[in-house]
């Protein structure tokens, strides 16, 4: 790396900022070390710097504090990714080099992504194997990637780690704040809706349920994706009686709608500008938020070859063009009452492995996280569906149709059915009295454990822990 000389100053930054740097050669993590963090001393840049400005000292470069960790190869950088997810510590950004044994810079991007798709990443690299529109073509266009050349400056270095680093935390911001919004104007929109049906005081409505207002009576979201307007005009007023139905024009916007909303189904048309109908498949499949949704795939002619790579990308159903909307209504319902009928309700009585709910890996590990993230808070009162969303870094809304999808049940049942559990093993196994258990498993009102610890198991706990501890029980 060059040096360059000059001061900036700094914006306050937020503390603890992660980097992560996955490049196979020694001496670049060492480069990253001194310029990213403040404790970093090179003896001979010191000495250089005295012989330049005499005893004065060099002009300084503020720098945020940071952590910096580092990966020689991509399949160490995917699994640090993955570990930093599972401790609730993502990282905000990283340095990737493009030329690496094994897998390279732009397949360890990929899956980088697939694990953590907000992850801010620079590609480091000299040469020119891939040109800005090969990474297009692949990724579609994001405001998450920039190419930096080698040989860099530090300065270099040091704008993009504070530039994205802030950017990161503050689209997270963003993000909560609009689903906040977006929460209270659904309670506002369904009071008035109920006002208006039944013709009742405001006072006499009940309050929207821990997951959201009437989340659970809404109907089915279908993701259209389709180019022809007319062709989307008349399935959207085909499935409209029975399904919602959102629409983009092409890939790209398909995808990210998709990651916005979580639908229940993807429709989508093979042929589309920028991102193709492939192409998206093979990004809804591969991203752990949106791994479960079904996608049928619509195309102008039934070749084999066709319907062979739509099913190879990961779709669910391949129908021909022009499209019979009872057909097509037919597959949409087929495939949503699969999805029912293999729901496992979450509830005390099951153990929640989740390969057994999920249907693929990134499924399973998604609710891996999300059940691993309620154990390390089962004793947190205050622990509920906001606290879990922002540790499994998805919103609130994204939570609760990913879960109702896979699992059926919703994140307030996930969170008190592991209550439950653990109540029901600690009166099993415990000495502890019905309080202490109480609020080691985060009900913060006794009489509130005990009237649901009975609708569920059909005894007051106390009963069952002396049922129990008699060998009536097991």
């Amino acid at each position: 790396m060059k040096r360059m000389e000059g001061s900036i100053t700094q914006p306050d930054h937020r503390a603890g900022a992660r980097i992560l740097v996955v490049d196979d050669n020694p001496s670049i993590h060492r480069d990253f070390e001194l310029v990213l963090l403040g404790n970093a001393e090179d003896a001979g840049l010191e000495a250089a710097e005295r012989q330049m400005y005499g005893k004065a000292a060099a002009p300084a470069v503020l720098k945020p504090a940071y952590t910096v960790d580092h990966a020689l190869s991509g399949i160490e950088g995917v699994e640090k990714v993955k570990q930093a997810l599972a401790e609730e510590r993502p990282y905000q950004m990283a340095f990737v080099d493009i030329r690496m044994p094994g897998i390279d810079g732009v397949e360890t991007i990929q899956r980088i992504w697939e694990r953590d798709s907000r992850i801010q990443v620079v590609i480091c690299t000299a040469f020119s194997d891939y040109s800005w529109e090969d990474l297009v073509r692949r990724w579609g266009q994001t405001d998450n990637l920039l190419v930096l050349k080698k040989p860099f400056d530090n300065i270099e270095v040091t704008l993009l780690a504070s530039t994205l680093t802030e950017k990161w935390f503050l689209a997270r911001q963003a993000a909560l704040k609009q689903e906040e919004m977006e929460r209270l104007v659904a309670r506002r929109t369904q009071k008035l809706l109920e006002l208006q049906q039944h013709d009742l005081p405001a006072e006499a409505l009940p309050p929207a349920g821990p997951d959201g207002p009437i989340a659970s009576e809404e109907l089915p979201l279908v993701l259209l994706v389709e180019n022809d307007t007319k062709v989307s005009s008349q399935i959207s007023q085909g499935l409209g009686g029975a399904y919602r139905v959102i629409e983009a024009r092409d890939g790209e916007e398909g995808l990210r709608q998709a990651r916005e909303t979580v639908p229940d189904l993807v429709v989508t048309e093979l042929t589309l500008p920028g991102l193709d109908g492939l192409g998206l498949c093979r990004g809804l499949k591969r991203a752990e938020l949106t791994s479960h949704i079904p996608v049928i795939v619509l195309a102008a002619h039934a070749r084999e070859d066709s319907q062979m790579r739509a099913l190879e990308a990961g779709a669910d159903h391949y129908l021909a063009k022009p499209v019979s909307l009872p057909l097509l209504k037919a597959r949409v319902d087929e495939l949503l009452l699969a999805r029912s009928k293999g729901h496992e309700r979450l509830g005390p009585e099951s153990t929640l492995p989740p390969c057994n709910l999920a249907a693929n890996q990134a499924d399973a590990q998604f609710l891996r996280r999300a059940i691993e993230t309620v154990d390390r808070h089962l004793s947190d009162f205050e622990f509920d569906v906001e606290a879990l969303a922002k540790k499994v870094a998805v919103s609130r809304r994204q939570l609760f149709r990913k879960l109702k999808a896979v699992t059926g049940g919703t994140p307030n049942a996930l969170i008190r059915a592991m209550r439950l559990k653990r109540a029901e093993q600690l009166l099993k196994e415990s000495q502890m009295t019905v309080t202490e258990i109480t609020y080691a498993v985060g009900f913060s009102d006794l009489k509130h454990f005990r009237s649901v610890f009975q609708e569920q198991f059909g005894v007051l706990p106390g009963e069952y822990a002396r049922k129990a501890h008699a060998g009536g029980i097991r």
